[in-house]
């Protein structure tokens, strides 16, 4: 099981849009299939400049495709988004 964590930013010049809903948390495992979602808005963050989205799966590049999966087509399908950063420990 691995958890990446990335900040999605509004696009140049502009707020996160999905900042601005409260927080989310979801989890969509089934069985040995681990799929979970956090996204951390202003309300938690304190910013509305990007959205924290977490996410937990079975291997490194499933949590990959699971954020393109959402910035596609999923949380942030009406929000435009810009840079995208990926928050690492250290």
């Amino acid at each position: 099981m691995i958890t990446r964590t990335w900040k999605v930013y509004g696009t140049e010049g502009h707020r996160q849009r999905e900042s601005f809903f409260p927080s989310k948390h979801w989890d969509f495992s089934e069985g040995e299939d681990v799929r979970k979602i956090n996204v951390y808005n202003a309300d938690t963050t304190g910013t509305n400049e990007y959205a924290v989205v977490e996410i937990t799966r079975n291997t490194a590049e499933e949590c990959e495709r699971e954020l393109f999966g959402q910035l596609d087509d999923g949380i942030f399908e009406d929000s435009k988004h810009g840079k995208i950063e990926e928050v690492t420990e250290g």
